[in-house]
């Protein structure tokens, strides 16, 4: 298909950043389709068919953090596939999926997987935090009288999420 395409060449132009960093940077991430996200086992095959049709080092499987993604973290983890956990929106949905990450390593490090091979990210919408920063900077621009401190403020304006990641 066209996005397993894609991707692959998306792999293959990042693999020299992959190589130089020993894996840490370098990936190229393809979701699993979000009418899964609520589907434990669909979500889980469909990861490993995603990631056996790319067959690149260095793809992540975009994986929901949702209650029904959780599991599917784990095992796709625990089977060496790297991961990336989209749909994060609470600190608790976050924690639950760092939870399963670390069972899925221990899944892997014991079926005598090497644990550099495997790898994950947690993706979140830097906008939403800007959203909320910016009502409390504006609020803040209201409150006071002063031009220079309006105009610091207004320079801060979009620019919380970007600085804080």
């Amino acid at each position: 298909t066209l996005a397993i395409d894609d991707i692959r060449q998306a792999c293959d132009l990042l693999l020299p950043v992959f190589q130089r960093t020993n894996g840490v940077d370098g990936y190229a991430s393809l979701e699993v389709s979000p009418h899964l996200a609520h589907q434990t086992e669909e979500t889980i095959a469909e990861g490993r068919r995603l990631h056996a049709a790319v067959d690149r080092i260095n793809v992540m499987i975009k994986v929901p953090g949702t209650p029904a993604g959780v599991p599917a973290i784990e095992e796709l983890i625990g089977s060496g596939i790297n991961v990336n956990v989209t749909l994060l929106f609470a600190q608790s949905a976050y924690e639950q999926a760092a939870r399963a990450y670390i069972r899925g390593l221990e899944r892997f490090a014991a079926s005598g997987g090497d644990l550099s091979k495997v790898a994950s990210v947690a993706s979140f919408f830097v906008s939403r935090i800007d959203g909320n920063a910016d009502k409390r900077i504006e609020a803040l621009i209201a409150a006071t009288d002063d031009p220079d401190v309006q105009e610091m403020l207004h320079g801060l304006l979009a620019k919380t999420a970007v600085a804080n990641s």
